[in-house]
């Protein structure tokens, strides 16, 4: 369990389970990719409570980053729904399963847009797209590849700071 609370001068405070220390963090997003953790800070509720290297060197640095990330909304407006599936007002409806249901290019772009929106959140892509569509993470794959043969989906999503885009990023 942990608990995320936002601060005014722009950093979170979390509190992790099991851990002596609170942490205030800073993030700060980029263009699709992964929260990027850019300021920490350890904080503790008394002097009992010592910060050793073997402290330092336990702190889960993606972990805080997801969990500010999570807790940042992207507006005020949004909600915790809309923010883990930024495709769902665009989403047509359609029968469930059955013969002959064929995916179409909407599907295809949600996946990809899902996936990109689960990695700057700081998630794990591929889980949280199949959570989002009750599949299985093969099945997931599947749908990567597809997209990524479709032109939905760069074949670098995962790494690349532009994982919509199919033109090969150019590194100077």
């Amino acid at each position: 369990m942990q608990s995320v609370v936002g601060r005014p001068d722009g950093r979170f405070e979390i509190a992790l389970e099991g851990h002596d220390h609170r942490y205030a963090v800073r993030i700060q997003r980029a263009a699709g990719g992964p929260p990027r953790l850019v300021e920490l800070s350890i904080l503790s509720d008394d002097d009992s409570a010592e910060i050793t290297p073997a402290t330092v060197r336990q702190i889960p640095v993606r972990r805080l980053a997801a969990a500010a990330a999570r807790f940042d909304a992207p507006s005020p407006f949004v909600t915790p729904d809309e923010l883990y599936d930024p495709t769902a007002a665009h989403r047509p409806e359609r029968r469930r399963g059955g013969r002959g249901n064929k995916l179409d290019d909407v599907h295809y772009r949600q996946v990809a847009a899902l996936l990109v929106a689960a990695r700057e959140n700081g998630e794990a892509p591929r889980a949280a797209v199949a959570a989002s569509f009750h599949v299985s993470v093969p099945t997931v794959n599947k749908w990567i590849s597809i997209a990524k043969d479709r032109g939905y989906l760069a074949r670098d999503w995962a790494t690349s700071t532009n994982p919509t885009s199919t033109e090969p990023e150019t590194r100077a």
